[in-house]
């Protein structure tokens, strides 16, 4: 019954942020500035707060928290083609499993993906390098996602950026067998 209850409660979740947060939303964070950080803090407020929550803690059992685990701190290709591509299914993060669906935001810009990375990487106890829109270019470019978006243990073997940098990912934060 409580298995039940946590898949109903993260299908309601998902659906009520999908019916606020389509592609076609007309709503989109002020142009950027000169601080990516600032940025990243609007474009998170109107595309990830929903789900992870404004302080990042996300919602046990559905959306993980973005406070410092390797999934943020570590690669940020990996990171990147999260974003890019979306994720379903079972992940580990801080010793806790999440069940639950990330959309692919591949209609945001490249600007806006960095600047919402480079924030959620610097914030919530984060304190890790920036993302640039060329990388966000670079790994888009590649276009090597699974139809359907990533697995956790799909995703976590992508790393690197292609053509700008060697992986650059730890592995504290193993996702969970599938």
């Amino acid at each position: 019954m409580a298995r039940f209850l946590i898949h109903g409660f993260v299908l309601f979740v998902t659906a009520g942020w999908l019916a606020g947060c389509t592609p076609g939303d007309s709503e989109r964070p002020a142009s950027p500035t000169n601080d990516p950080v600032a940025y990243g803090e609007r474009v998170y407020a109107l595309r990830c707060q929903t789900c992870h929550q404004a302080d990042g803690s996300g919602v046990r059992g559905a959306f993980p928290p973005l406070k410092p685990n390797t999934w943020v701190q570590g690669d940020r290709g990996r990171l990147i083609r999260l974003v890019l591509h979306g994720m379903g299914g079972e992940i580990e993060v801080r010793g806790s499993t999440y069940q639950g669906v990330m959309p692919a935001f591949n209609y945001l810009s490249d600007d806006e993906i960095a600047a919402v990375l480079t924030y959620v990487r610097q914030s919530f106890g984060n304190d890790t390098t920036s993302v640039s829109p060329k990388h966000v270019a670079a790994v888009r470019a590649a276009n090597e996602a699974p139809r359907g978006g990533w697995s956790a243990s799909e995703l976590w073997e992508a790393t690197g950026i292609p053509d700008l940098a060697p992986p650059n990912s730890t592995t504290k934060d193993q996702p969970a067998a599938e």
